[in-house]
């Protein structure tokens, strides 16, 4: 067995050995309902004067959005078009912020907290505590940004999170376009939840079971927070 291959496994087995050895991971839901307002410019309400559930896309805000009346018009005459501009908006493009406030405990001190967004749209950006965790532009997979840097143990922490909207998508994006769809509502529309885990953590789990083969095939990703 050459050098390069005892090397790597040898990586392996100590990695799999400091796995074992971590407390099980803890989650803290963060679905529910949460603070909600829009602004026209890229910076946070004064004051939040609506509410909204996680999941939820921005239409479920109570009391309901300015604009909701245009997001779901219906024509009082019968119109034929071939397609919608999607840059061509009978309303005012807002940011949506969405604030909670949740308390970690201080038994959570010491392991490596994660912060989830399972799916939302468009342009999400996080802050925690009032610090920018960072920008993602996907739309239909998850966002993951660590939070221990910000994150006050045995105390309640502010989690501030802004989406844009559909037009504001760079180009290289997977927003996808609907030549039929007039209005794209943009938010939260999966879970999200904070985890806490040690220094090493299960990242993705697939299971492929094969009936015909009477075989399961388990395929894992494993993250590593171990500073480089």
């Amino acid at each position: 067995m050459n050098r390069p291959r005892i090397i790597f496994i040898l990586v392996i087995v100590l990695t799999l050995q400091n796995f074992r050895a971590q407390e099980p991971r803890t989650v803290i839901s963060l679905n529910g309902i949460w603070e909600f307002d829009q602004t026209t410019k890229a910076f946070p309400p004064e004051k939040f004067t609506r509410k909204i559930p996680v999941p939820g896309l921005i239409h479920l805000a109570e009391p309901r959005i300015e604009e909701y009346d245009k997001f779901f018009k219906s024509p009082d005459r019968v119109e034929s078009k071939e397609q919608f501009n999607l840059y061509k908006l009978d309303y005012a493009p807002k940011y949506s912020w969405y604030r909670r406030r949740v308390f970690i405990p201080k038994g959570l001190e010491g392991t490596e907290g994660m912060i989830t967004i399972k799916k939302s749209q468009y342009v999400t950006q996080v802050y925690i505590n009032g610090m920018d965790m960072g920008t993602s532009m996907a739309c239909y997979t998850p966002i993951e940004f660590s939070v221990n840097k910000v994150i006050k143990f045995g105390s309640d922490n502010e989690i501030l999170i802004r989406v844009g909207e559909r037009i504001w998508l760079p180009a290289e994006a997977a927003g996808g376009t609907d030549k039929e769809k007039e209005h794209y509502l943009s938010g939260l529309w999966d879970d999200v939840l904070l985890s806490f885990t040690g220094n090493i953590r299960i990242n993705r789990l697939l299971v492929l079971p094969s009936v015909e083969n009477k075989k399961l095939t388990i395929k894992t990703q494993v993250r590593s927070l171990i500073p480089a």
